[in-house]
């Protein structure tokens, strides 16, 4: 029996058939149009390390073994192109190849731009049908640039375009003071839920995720946005904030997203390794992770 997490994971060459699939997106593009800090195409690197050297196959609040999963890693694609269209067009491309591939993949963010590409990718590995969605963030990321696509802009983009149907889509921890009434209105215009931080804070984490997967009709994502984790826990981030999701918040949600069937698509993003606090943020990152692999052998009866 496996001991620690990294004796699960293999290449994609060694394991073709898996139960879930990592996949890095080492890109910080979006992030640095909207004025954010530099640096977060470090952070699949540095969650791995995170990964590999700190947790293990047991969980003990779950009673869960996770040494029967199998867990592949296609490793970071190679997103270096200067042109941000093109760089897009292979994060889409590849996610629609692992996603046929795998039932499941894990995003290493990475700006959160990608998961407009990401999710694209998922909407073509499973017929072109419009997807359900839960964005975990201080931020709601629906900002009016339809002519740029920046780490502001995902959210906005599916919705407009039809491939994230608003009535199973879900905001959670969206902070009081960093959206714009105009954002909310047209979250509220699309039907979409939101779930301000506040709300979470009060009446907990497990409350609002258990609402969200109900409302999902067949495939969805989960997209963790690592900034939306009070500073304190997470200073290595491309857009800081004083408040915030606690780790026990946030691994609750990714052991609920994990468990759950139809998140295919599962994503930490906005790490910056640049401003870490020896690998604190990193860490949390992992363990983010490690509960939504968690999740998901306890959800296979593991």
């Amino acid at each position: 029996m496996a001991t620690f997490l990294k004796e699960l994971i293999r290449p994609t060459a060694e394991l073709p058939e898996a139960d879930v699939c990592l996949v890095g997106l080492p890109i910080d593009f979006g992030t640095v149009l909207e004025g954010g800090r530099a640096g977060a195409a470090g952070a699949p690197d540095a969650i791995r390390r995170e990964l590999r050297r700190y947790h293990k196959t047991y969980n003990l609040e779950h009673n869960v073994h996770l040494d029967a999963l199998r867990i592949a890693d296609a490793g970071n694609l190679a997103l270096n192109d200067f042109d941000h269209a093109t760089n897009h067009q292979a994060i889409r491309q590849e996610l629609a190849r692992l996603l046929g591939q795998y039932p499941r993949v894990v995003v290493l963010g990475g700006s959160h731009d990608g998961t407009y590409s990401t999710v694209r990718g998922l909407v073509d590995a499973h017929g072109g049908q419009a997807v359900s969605g839960i964005n975990l963030d201080a931020h709601a990321d629906v900002k009016e640039k339809l002519a740029v696509l920046s780490s502001g802009t995902p959210f906005r983009k599916l919705l407009r375009e039809g491939f994230l149907l608003g009535e199973r889509f879900t905001e959670i921890g969206l902070h009081s003071n960093l959206n714009t009434w105009e954002d909310i209105d047209f979250l509220h215009q699309q039907n979409a839920h939101i779930v301000p931080l506040g709300h979470v804070q009060k009446d907990g984490m497990p409350e609002y995720m258990d609402r969200a997967l109900r409302r999902f009709d067949g495939v969805g994502f989960v997209s963790f946005d690592i900034d939306g984790c009070a500073e304190a826990y997470a200073p290595a981030v491309s857009a800081p904030s004083a408040d915030g999701f606690t780790p026990r918040e946030a691994t609750q949600a990714a052991f609920l997203a994990g468990k759950h069937a139809d998140v295919r698509l599962f994503e930490v993003v906005e790490l910056n390794p640049v401003f870490d606090r020896d690998n604190q943020t990193a860490r949390l990152g992992a363990t983010i992770i490690t509960a939504y692999l968690t999740g998901l052998a306890a959800g296979k009866g593991a």
